[in-house]
């Protein structure tokens, strides 16, 4: 008896140890790699859990964008990172970032994070001196 039930049991360890438990995303703060006048890019870091949909909310009003009422953008992932472009923001403006991921088992926010857009750059033929002709 003690033949059938060694191997058995080992079969069952193997099964059981070879499994892996899904857990809902963990994230890390939101980095900003650059932003210019018009847009701000962005990534997270995902420690745990896999990712079947990422992207920010973002928008003027810090209220709506705790409630995910705001504009929100989707993002590409890999195993271990999201990232992001949020285009299309007026120069000069604070905007409010909050980060998000989910899978099967549940749905992970960053923290919220303001950024300011840059003033737009000076052109040429822009009369900078209004007070001077050429």
């Amino acid at each position: 008896m003690k033949k059938v039930l060694f191997p058995l049991f080992a079969v069952i360890l193997l099964t059981v140890s070879s499994c892996t438990v899904e857990v809902s995303p963990v994230l890390t703060a939101i980095v900003v790699d650059s932003i210019t006048v018009d847009a701000v890019y962005c990534r997270i870091a995902v420690t745990e859990g896999s990712v079947d949909d990422c992207g920010f909310y973002y928008g003027t009003s810090k209220n709506n964008v705790s409630t995910n009422k705001s504009k929100k953008v989707q993002a590409i992932h890999s195993a271990s990172e999201i990232s992001g472009v949020i285009t299309g923001l007026t120069p000069n403006t604070t905007y409010y970032i909050k980060g998000y991921a989910m899978n099967e088992k549940g749905k992970a926010n960053t923290e919220m994070i303001a950024v300011k857009t840059l003033t737009r750059s000076p052109e040429v033929g822009d009369n900078l001196h209004p007070g001077i002709t050429e």
